[in-house]
């Protein structure tokens, strides 16, 4: 099993609805949740629009980092993000999303391909994500 930290983001619609029903589906298809932080409103990241609701959460998995990936944008487009929203890598095109699902951490490994970086390159851009990781809580 290996141990990957999500972040959930979404700033369209019924927000809370859309965090619980992509937990509700990393659990089907990812694995065991074992850790989350609460859930925050933060303003909108990179671009000026609706306020967001983050929220971190850490799962257990047997799916490679790719697969992984695979699956997290199936789950995006099947909560209503186009599949052609995701922001290509090297731009800052931000866009209001349904559910946003990003990799944060994927054990120790470290990777920089042209579709998966790990660890997420703007993790210290974002304070809200790293105050997000310092609150994490073991799942009961």
């Amino acid at each position: 099993m290996y141990h990957v930290i999500l972040s959930l983001g979404s700033n369209l619609g019924d927000r809370d609805f859309y965090l619980a029903a992509a937990r509700q589906l990393l659990e089907l298809r990812v694995g065991k949740p074992t850790r989350l932080s609460p859930v925050i409103e933060t303003k909108s990241w990179g671009y000026d629009s609706h306020d967001y609701l983050n929220q971190v959460v850490e799962y257990e998995t047997e799916l490679e980092p790719m697969e992984l990936l695979r699956v997290l944008k199936e789950i995006e487009v099947a909560l209503g993000r186009p599949a052609e929203s995701k922001t290509k890598p090297g731009t800052q095109d931000y866009k209001d999303r349904t559910i946003d699902i990003d990799i944060l951490y994927y054990e120790d490994v470290e990777m920089n391909t042209p579709e998966l970086t790990i660890p997420h390159p703007r993790i210290q851009e974002r304070p809200f994500i790293l105050d997000l990781l310092d609150k994490l809580k073991i799942e009961n």
